[in-house]
């Protein structure tokens, strides 16, 4: 009698371990999209807070209980995370999925919405973009000597930077990422456009100059937007990518530099476009070995930059007054050393961290501080130096050590960082051409009676 008691109590128990067993279910309603993988989620975001997401699944617990697992790789190793979700979730997820064939889903994206978070500030760039830039590249190239041609090109170039860009994005995502890459894209472009046309017309270039530059800048913008979204890019990402671009451009130069004594223009050019590809390549290298969020990337940027100026510092303080073909070419190559050291430096030491838009910052501002008040030290100690042969080392010594102490000082204060903060987005640009149009066709009234018109353009920059 006990065992048959016994027996009956284990199978109570067994039979309520599974009822209370998770069961996995399909995303859709009609049963086949049992799970979300990666080629899937570039379509759909609907997981955008897991930049290097890999796939999800669906589970049921009871009638009212269900959670995703969702499944995304850090670091080089798979991570899972698991997500509460609701019924009234379940029926958003089912509306996502409704009427779409088989995946992969191309058409719909995530519950009918776009992130457009960044559209303001790709709007106010692309549109200063085309007033300061391209209109008067392409004045240049129109070669017209009439001012009120060369006033309508303005014009009509830095209108349409506004319109065309608004046009194309009102019904489109711009995430941080792909505003970043875009942008990046776009002043890269315009630097690749210059050196293209110096490689073409063997440096001596002519009217074509400009309207090469305008389209290098504007293909390269959209194909940084479209890179950026097809493979759903943070914006770590996308700056790591656009700076390794920007570096690689300038040190392609000074490879060429310090290869021959005398180096043609177009040989310069040629280098400097190889390099920025080279650039791209290792940028894109970078951010797959581990995640980069906005702030690491500002850490590296300014290891690269700060580093390539310190060592050609050293270097053409000890040459002195001694410059020469050769000692111009090691110049050029202590530069190069110097900037590709400090980035791979900047990419080990963000190695793990998270730093948040803010504190990428404080390191820009920590170490040009230092770079400030060294420089500031060495020029006070050299006008006391009886010695002419040591004002140069009397400046350049105390610039070294203070913009290096600098940076590592803001490095080590932040730590691994406060995470990459949503909220923390840095440029915030809101246009409202209503407003133009509201304080031109407002009645003539009393101050007192006048109605409130919000502001045409704001702009706003957290730190």
């Amino acid at each position: 009698m006990k065992t048959l008691l016994s027996l009956i109590v284990l199978l109570l128990l067994l039979c309520s371990a599974a009822s209370a067993q998770e069961v996995q279910i399909a995303f859709d309603s009609a049963g086949k999209v049992m799970v979300i993988t990666e080629e899937m989620e570039k379509n759909l975001h609907l997981f955008p807070s897991y930049p290097h997401f890999h796939d999800a699944r669906l589970f049921q617990r009871n009638d009212t209980a269900y959670f995703l697992e969702i499944t995304s790789t850090d670091d080089g190793k798979n991570t899972r995370n698991w997500e509460p979700k609701t019924k009234d979730d379940i029926l958003l997820f089912r509306r996502v999925f409704m009427n779409e064939a088989p995946p992969p889903i191309t058409e719909h994206r995530a519950l009918s919405s776009f992130d457009q978070s960044s559209r303001s500030k790709f709007l106010v760039w692309e549109t200063l973009l085309s007033v300061f830039g391209y209109g008067p590249l392409l004045i240049s190239t129109s070669n017209s000597g009439d001012a009120a041609v060369t006033t309508g090109i303005e014009l009509v170039v830095g209108g349409l930077g506004y319109i065309i860009p608004y046009v194309l994005t009102k019904n489109a995502p711009m995430t941080d990422g792909e505003a970043s890459l875009a942008l990046g894209g776009a002043f890269d472009g315009g630097i690749h456009g210059v050196l293209l046309d110096l490689l073409i017309q063997n440096g001596e270039p002519g009217r074509e100059l400009g309207a090469i530059t305008t389209i290098a800048s504007v293909g390269e913008t959209g194909l940084g937007y479209y890179l950026a979204r097809k493979y759903n890019f943070s914006e770590g990402k996308s700056d790591i990518i656009r700076y390794g671009g920007f570096f690689g451009a300038g040190d392609g130069a000074l490879v060429a530099l310090a290869a021959t004594s005398d180096p043609s223009t177009s040989f310069v050019a040629g280098a400097s476009l190889l390099g920025s590809a080279a650039g791209f390549v290792a940028g894109t290298a970078m951010t797959n070995s581990q995640q980069y969020t906005r702030g690491n990337a500002s850490v590296v940027l300014t290891a690269g930059i700060f580093g390539g100026y310190l060592t050609s510092l050293l270097y053409s303080t000890a040459l002195g007054n001694d410059l020469n073909s050769s000692s111009a070419r090691g110049l050029a190559l202590s530069a190069l050393v110097g900037n590709v050291g400090s980035v791979l430096l900047g990419h080990y030491l963000m190695h793990g961290k998270s730093l948040s838009t803010g504190e990428g910052n404080d390191v820009i501002l920590g170490t040009s501080a230092g770079w400030l008040v060294g420089t500031g030290l060495g020029y006070i100690v050299s006008s006391k130096s009886a010695r002419n042969d040591l004002n140069g080392w009397s400046i350049t010594i105390p610039s070294v050590i203070c913009t290096a102490a600098g940076f590592t000082v803001m490095v080590l204060a932040i730590g691994q960082g406060s995470g990459d903060n949503k909220d923390d987005t840095g440029w915030k640009m809101d246009f409202n051409p209503g407003a133009l149009m509201g304080a031109l066709i407002a009645p003539k009234q009393t101050p007192s009676q006048y109605a409130y018109i919000p502001p045409a353009f704001s702009l706003q920059y957290r730190w």
